[in-house]
């Protein structure tokens, strides 16, 4: 049994039971993060094609607005990808120790039966 802790600001830990439901737990963390950048990218593309559908004030003023608030949406999904990037981090750091602690475990029982 492995503890990794959240991350959140409550001081959260989620507890794993074997190596196989870490791995799941991370590959679903990468395809989150992974997910959002994709999100980003999306984001991006859509903000360098606005265009005023018109030629009068209000028509020119339109896309401005549209890109401001496309710029929040990438700085929030940034944020995101923050936050998942480090929860990855540390579940691929836990993952590291559980494996260790299971080597040592391993060889300490292979010492006390002279195998």
């Amino acid at each position: 049994m492995y503890v990794v802790e959240s991350g959140g600001d409550k001081g959260g830990n989620y507890v794993f039971a074997d190596l196989a439901e870490l791995d799941g737990i991370i590959a679903e963390w990468v395809n989150i993060r992974d997910g959002v950048e994709s999100d980003r990218h999306k984001l991006e593309q859509a903000q360098q094609m606005i265009k005023p559908p018109a030629k009068d004030l209000m028509s020119q003023l339109q896309p401005g607005a549209v890109r401001e608030s496309l710029g929040k949406a990438i700085k929030h999904n940034k944020a995101m990808w923050t936050y998942a990037d480090g929860y990855v981090q540390r579940l691929q750091a836990a993952r590291e120790q559980y494996v260790a602690a299971e080597e040592e475990n391993v060889a300490r029982l292979r010492g006390v039966d002279g195998g």
